[in-house]
């Protein structure tokens, strides 16, 4: 049983006389593949050889599945497994694609014929138009020509639109079928035949359990995230969209998803080797080759208790898998499935930083109990069921702090009071800069909000040049910023002012910065 490889999307095995037929099917999806566990009852076809303990049984697999990942093991006692082996088969060739096929080539040639006679009427209408215009006609016959003319063209044209309906109508049709055949066949249109030799003991039929990986398929994760800073929640959902391209509807398998990532390391990196020693000018730099491999951690053992209704979440040691009970997956586009609901407690906080916007922010910080195992996937973000546009999300562990735009209710606005140069000192000596704002936050909403304001602060790079702030309410200087936790009553205004001081040597040439 393989555990530690890359596994791609399941099939159900084809079956016809002497093929074996499914019990009990299960897929574990992965962000670009798929494991297959399979319990099969299959039919023993007795040798060629005169020992008659011994015997075949064979499978027919998809195209996209991988040669190397088959595994499969007997159930029934007294039955042994000799050897196993692969052929390809032209999936065009089988039953279903070949009467396909054949439905085409029939429309295809009424196509043509439709088409034909398209440019017959084509060539009358361009006749009777041609007619119409000849002049040497003899007075008397004028009015029977020109009704001649009208007749003529009124039932060609007919005759065209009719046709021309028919043409798309059955150029639909074939596109429709050929995008079957597609199905049956899968992008490699091939199929694998897997014919297992057996020591039977005299048994016709027996159970045997089966593994493989398959291509072209796989899950990615949706979400939406609706906040509502009133109840201070944030209500969310996953959903997953599933596809699978092996050319065959899967009719009541046990599905399930792995947030498996899609690309990691199966093995550390090499540290690089730190040499300081004098550069050569004409020394190129090494090349940097770096190979990113897939790896993927499989659960193939079969569960005998499914989920029948939600999805259950199981947690690994670095995964989880999500058990969706019993679906009916069909080959073609992706189709989205529900898989949790949730609801968060959630801290919300209004930020502001009205140099760069006049907009309020709006940020939800989480502290769950459970830890969360949700993959990178696009969010729709809703702030209070209203659209506000989409993002990558992700959530590992417990704390999680998100945005949710700005908030339409409340609004930032900076104002300079005063912005000028001067001179002071009895010669003169020193050059001075001043700049005073004034910040103003209106709040609409029918209940008071706590707004934290953001604004650079100046740092000198020279310590010739001196800097003193001053603000009302004081501010407090973090991370080279002023802040203030500003509380704004409902319908109401704050404002914060606040001021810059500056003194340098007279003849030091400055960069002012966002102060210019």
């Amino acid at each position: 049983m393989l555990k530690k490889i890359m596994l791609f999307i399941f099939m159900i095995l084809i079956t016809s006389s002497g093929y074996a037929v499914a019990s009990t099917d299960r897929v574990v999806f992965y962000p670009s593949g798929a494991d297959i566990s399979r319990l099969i009852h299959a039919d023993i076809t007795a040798g060629n050889n005169v020992d008659s303990s011994g015997g075949t049984v064979t499978f027919i697999l998809p195209g996209q599945a991988l040669p190397d990942t088959f595994s499969i093991a007997p159930i029934t006692k007294e039955v042994v497994i000799n050897d196993v082996s692969w052929t390809r088969d032209d999936l065009t060739q089988s039953p279903a694609a070949v009467d396909l096929g054949k439905k085409i080539d029939l429309l295809k040639s009424k196509l043509m014929s439709v088409n034909a006679q398209i440019k017959a009427v084509e060539g009358g209408i361009l006749f009777w138009n041609e007619r119409g215009k000849i002049q040497q006609t003899k007075v008397g016959e004028v009015d029977k020509i020109a009704d001649l003319v009208v007749s003529n063209l009124t039932k060609l044209y007919n005759q065209s639109v009719k046709l021309g309906s028919q043409s798309k109508d059955i150029s639909s049709l074939i596109n429709e079928l050929s995008r079957k055949i597609k199905e049956i066949s899968g992008p490699g249109k091939s199929r694998w035949i897997v014919t297992v030799s057996v020591v039977a003991s005299g048994n016709k039929s027996a159970d045997f359990k089966i593994n493989y990986m398959l291509r072209n398929c796989g899950w990615r994760p949706k979400y939406k995230l609706d906040g509502y800073p009133d109840q201070k929640k944030v209500e969310f959902s996953f959903d997953a969209e599933i596809w699978q391209s092996s050319g065959m509807n899967f009719k009541n398998f046990d599905v399930a998803l792995a947030t498996v990532k899609e690309h990691s390391r199966i093995y550390p990196p090499e540290l690089r080797l730190w040499k300081i020693a004098p550069k050569r000018p004409d020394m190129p730099e090494p090349a940097k080759y770096a190979r990113s491999m897939k790896v993927m951690e499989s659960s193939v053992q079969m569960n005998d208790a499914v989920a029948a209704n939600a999805p259950v979440q199981i947690k690994k040691s670095t995964y989880s898998i999500w058990e969706l009970g019993t679906k009916t997956i069909v080959a073609g586009p992706a189709r989205k499935y529900a898989i949790s609901n949730e609801s968060w407690d959630a801290e919300y906080s209004f930020l502001s930083r009205p140099s760069a916007t006049p907009e309020v922010f709006v940020s939800a910080k989480m502290k769950l109990i459970d830890a969360k195992d949700f993959p990178s996937g696009q969010a729709l973000v809703l702030m209070e069921g209203a659209m506000i546009g989409k993002m990558k999300f992700s959530f590992f562990g417990k704390d999680k702090t998100l945005f949710f735009g700005a908030d339409p209710l409340l609004k930032a606005e900076r104002k300079t009071l005063e912005k000028y140069s001067g001179e002071k000192g009895v010669f003169g000596s020193k050059q001075t800069y001043n700049w005073k704002y004034l910040i103003t936050l209106s709040n609409s909403r029918k209940n008071p909000v706590m707004i934290k304001v953001q604004e650079p602060a100046p740092s000198s790079g020279d310590k010739r040049i001196k800097l003193s702030d001053s603000a009302e309410p004081k501010a407090v200087v973090k991370d080279n910023n002023f802040e203030w936790d500003i509380t704004v009553p409902a319908s109401q205004k704050a404002e914060v002012q606040y001021g810059v001081d500056l003194n340098a040597p007279e003849d030091m040439i400055i960069d002012f910065g966002l102060g210019r």
